[in-house]
C-alpha cells in the first residue's frame, strides 16, 4: 500500500499530489494507452512496449512495463480510486503445455492441485525432447513451480507455462478526466 490516503466515501480518488511517483506514471500510462477502456495485465503489458510516444507522456516505460509482471499496482489503485476492478482472475489455474501433441502426449493440460496430471505431462515434454526422466529427479513434484522450472530449463525454453484468467480493470470515470488532464499537460511540456 502506498503512503497515500484511503479514499472518501463518496470513491473520489486520492489526491495527485498524494499518489507514488510510480501510481502517477501507471495512471497516464494507463490513460494514454487505453482511455476508457477496460485492460487486462498480461494484455495491457504488450500494449505499453508497443505502443507509440509514451516517452512524451512518461519517464520510464521499462518501469511501467516491470511493474505490470504482478497486480500490486493496479489493486493499488483500486483502492485509491482511480481503477475500477471489473473481473477478479486468478481463479482456477493451470499448466499449459504449449507443444502439446494430441496423437502423441497425454494430457495438454494440469489443474493445480493434480500433481499427478503435471507429472504426466512434464514426463511427455521430456520424452518428446529426447531427455531422461531422471531430470526430475530430486525435483519436488508436488510443487507446480518447482517442476515447471525444471522442465523448462531442461527445454532450454518455455513448454510449460501456468495459465489463468486474468483481472480486468477500467479507470474509473472522475480518474479518467485526471489521466487525460495529466497525459494533455505531458505532451504540451514535452
Amino acid at each position: 500500500m502506498s503512503s497515500a490516503k484511503t479514499p472518501n466515501d463518496s470513491n473520489d480518488p486520492v489526491e495527485w499530489a498524494e499518489e507514488t511517483k510510480s501510481r502517477k506514471r501507471l495512471i497516464k500510462t494507463i490513460g494514454y494507452v487505453a482511455g476508457p477502456k477496460t485492460i487486462e495485465r498480461p494484455d495491457f503489458q504488450d500494449e505499453v512496449v508497443e505502443s507509440d510516444g509514451l516517452e512524451e507522456i512518461i519517464d520510464s516505460r521499462e518501469k511501467v512495463v516491470k511493474t505490470l509482471n504482478q497486480t500490486n499496482l493496479l489493486n493499488g489503485l483500486v483502492e485509491d480510486g482511480y481503477l475500477r476492478k471489473e473481473k477478479q482472475g486468478g481463479q482456477d489455474p493451470i499448466v499449459l503445455d504449449l507443444n502439446y501433441d494430441e496423437d502423441r502426449d497425454t494430457y495438454e493440460v494440469a489443474p493445480f492441485g493434480a500433481p499427478s496430471k503435471l507429472r504426466s505431462i512434464a514426463y511427455d515434454v521430456l520424452d518428446r525432447n529426447d531427455l531422461p526422466s531422471d531430470t526430475l529427479e530430486g525435483v519436488d513434484t508436488n510443487d507446480f513451480n518447482a517442476v515447471l522450472d525444471a522442465v523448462n530449463d531442461a527445454v532450454g525454453r518455455k513448454v510449460l507455462v501456468v495459465v489463468s484468467e486474468a483481472s480486468q480493470y477500467r479507470l474509473r470515470e472522475e480518474a479518467l478526466s485526471i489521466a487525460s488532464k495529466k497525459v494533455s499537460d505531458a505532451k504540451e511540456s514535452s
